[in-house]
């Protein structure tokens, strides 16, 4: 679960990264009631990625991981793109 909470840190860390430095809007859900996870970025109102997680308490360790990880990856690309245009803006 260590690995798990060290995705978590990452996806809100880029999450929130897209939100203070772009004109990306980043959304970043955990419903206990639900038992889901979801995540949604936009740029203006076209969204750009989503994800959801459901029956997150029940998934196994390793598929958890692998849809973190698949979301983080996912996260440093759009990163990595809206960092190449700040780059060509300036």
């Amino acid at each position: 679960m260590d690995d798990n909470l060290a995705l978590f840190n990452q996806i809100n860390s880029l999450s929130y990264w897209l939100l203070k430095e772009s004109n990306y809007k980043s959304s970043v859900t955990f419903d206990a009631n639900d038992d889901s996870y979801f995540i949604s970025i936009k740029r203006g109102v076209e969204s750009i990625y989503k994800h959801h997680i459901e029956d997150f308490s029940r998934k196994d360790s390793r598929l958890l991981k692998f849809e973190l990880s698949s979301i983080a990856n996912h996260l440093l690309q759009i990163k990595s793109i809206v960092h190449e245009e700040l780059l060509q803006t300036a």
